[in-house]
């Protein structure tokens, strides 16, 4: 009997979750909670790897346009190795900002209750906080000693208990949030290549419209802005490297290249 109860429980349940998870594919620009037909869904979200299922609010442009300058149109630099390595102070503003989103994503518990069990409770903070005390009195006492390495790798621990102090919450759980709130999961907004904001902002140029009036798709009310604003920027781009390519033609053609006599390329006598 209890095996029969609790089989129907769950069925109720993920019954529930699925309702509430469930989206409304209009075309267009439309509010998330709209997308995502509820304003209040109970979602599993990820803290260290295991999931836990919290009451996520679904936030307005608005409040996530005041939550600092970032898109997730742009293409994401790697935080390894490579060319295109993130800086730490460029680390620091993206954690800023997915911090601020989850401030105001997270109903129940909130981003407060969160932070005061993750740092209180838990005990996370006073460990922190002794071990960043002792390795900087370590490397004071040492720093004569060390190798450059080992400075270099000191300096990195360092800086990451500094950021794990500032900010508490787990990397994947700020990651999924920050992905939940602007609706990566549900929008078109990162299927659109280079060349499709290109062409929508030419059209919108020409026809003196918004470049978001010429991408079709599903996408919330903020993707309609950063649309605009990075479509226009990819347009400002190509107008600049034409340019830049006329000058050059012209150059060549009106004496910037000009045909050198066979004495000047002769070795000379």
């Amino acid at each position: 009997m209890r095996k029969i109860l609790k089989k129907f429980i769950l069925n109720v349940l993920n019954d529930f979750l699925n309702e509430q998870n469930s989206t409304n594919n209009i075309i267009g620009y439309s509010p998330i909670e709209k997308i995502r037909n509820t304003l209040y869904p109970w979602i599993a979200v990820p803290f260290s790897g295991s999931n836990v299922f919290c009451q996520l609010r679904c936030p307005n442009s608005t409040q996530i346009e005041n939550c600092g300058n970032i898109t997730n149109i742009i293409g994401e630099k790697r935080q390894g190795n490579g060319k295109d390595k993130l800086e730490h102070d460029e680390i620091i503003a993206i954690k800023n900002y997915q911090e601020a989103i989850c401030k105001i994503v997270f109903n129940r518990p909130t981003f407060d209750e969160l932070f005061n069990y993750v740092g209180i409770e838990d005990f996370v903070l006073p460990k922190m906080k002794i071990e960043l005390a002792e390795i900087e009195k370590l490397y004071e006492e040492n720093k004569d000693k060390i190798s450059e390495t080992d400075k270099a790798d000191i300096d990195g621990r360092i800086k990451k208990l500094e950021d794990d102090l500032g900010f508490l919450l787990p990397d994947d759980t700020m990651s999924f949030i920050t992905n939940w709130a602007m609706g990566n999961d549900i929008t078109d907004i990162k299927k659109i290549n280079k060349d499709t904001f290109l062409k929508a902002a030419a059209l919108a140029q020409a026809n003196h419209k918004a470049p978001s009036d010429y991408i079709s798709g599903v996408f919330t009310d903020f993707n309609r802005v950063e649309i605009d604003a990075y479509a226009l920027s990819i347009y400002n781009e190509y107008l600049k490297d034409q340019k830049t390519v006329s000058e050059i033609k012209h150059n060549w053609i009106f004496g910037g290249r000009k045909r050198s006599k066979d004495t000047d390329i002769l070795p000379k006598k």
